[in-house]
């Protein structure tokens, strides 16, 4: 037997429901938990994974055919007995799946409707089987090597992170106060480190960095974890920040705080009160940051 978990959303969406997938493992503990999704999504959290399967992978196709019989559903996820899927009802792969004869077919939209916080959307799965510790993603990591190497007796320095991208650029501080922030941060004695994702712009940054770009996910999690903190917009990188115990400034403009602001154990959320984070000013970003770093102006 097996349980099965499709998510095959961006790297915030995942990140928000993992706490999700732990109270499913939770109750479902003598079964190994799949991952259809994105593998290196998957590569994040191998205590929670026994496997990952590519969804976009044509071996899984006929899953998303409305066509698909059960009884290859069932050839096609051999061992299968239970789901968790995020995806809307209309989704094909929803009746392939009720097709299948699953013992348990739970079923969420990937986005909550309400104003509520991601996190305690998705728990609401499950009831009052939640405490409080669940509500809050976490992803555990291994030491890893930034590229500088400790002096003589004494640890390797601790990196600003910056992220300048995500997912939409209507939720993108200007790149060039990003760099300026990394400027009077290298003035005051700290290492900026320059984090660039596939989706974003990869050009050298026009200030002192070291450049982080296109890391495997976990390289950057251990990495992140090592930070003295994290600076970036409302993207993925800022929740995986967050949920690897990195101190996290995310900075919104259009999107809802309420809803999708980073969880963790130290997290502040620069909001634009104009909903345009373009009108977040050198300054008032400065200010939070060395807040966060304990220092005055």
């Amino acid at each position: 037997m097996a349980s099965l978990v499709y998510h095959s959303g961006a790297l915030g969406d995942f990140v928000t429901a993992l706490p999700a997938f732990e109270v499913w493992k939770r109750e479902h503990p003598d079964e190994p938990l799949v991952l259809m999704g994105k593998p290196a999504h998957g590569a994040l959290v191998p205590h929670l994974f026994d496997d990952a399967w590519d969804a976009g992978s044509s071996r899984y196709a006929r899953l998303f055919s409305a066509d698909c019989p059960g009884g290859e559903a069932r050839l096609l996820l051999p061992g299968v007995t239970s789901a968790l899927v995020f995806a809307r009802e209309a989704s094909p792969l929803c009746a392939v799946l009720s097709r299948s004869r699953l013992d348990e077919l739970v079923r969420q939209d990937p986005f909550p409707a309400a104003d509520v916080h991601v996190v305690d959307y998705h728990l609401q799965l499950f009831g009052n089987r939640v405490n409080d510790g669940d509500r809050t993603p976490r992803i555990r990591v291994a030491p890893a090597a930034t590229g500088d190497s400790p002096g003589a007796g004494g640890p390797a320095p601790a990196f600003v992170a910056i992220h300048h991208g995500s997912g939409s650029a209507r939720k993108n501080w200007p790149r060039d106060r990003f760099e300026a922030l990394a400027s009077r941060l290298h003035g005051r004695g700290y290492r900026a480190a320059w984090i660039s994702g596939p989706a974003d712009d990869d050009a050298p940054p026009r200030c002192e960095a070291q450049r982080w770009d296109r890391l495997p996910l976990p390289d950057l999690a251990a990495r992140l974890a090592a930070c003295r903190l994290f600076v970036g917009n409302d993207s993925g990188v800022a929740h995986l920040a967050a949920a690897v115990g990195c101190p996290t400034v995310a900075l919104f403009g259009v999107s809802s705080d309420r809803v999708w602001a980073p969880r963790g154990r130290r997290v502040r959320v620069l909001r634009a009160s104009t909903g345009r984070v373009q009108d977040i000013t050198l300054e008032e970003a400065l200010s939070v940051v060395l807040d966060f770093l304990g220092e005055s102006r």
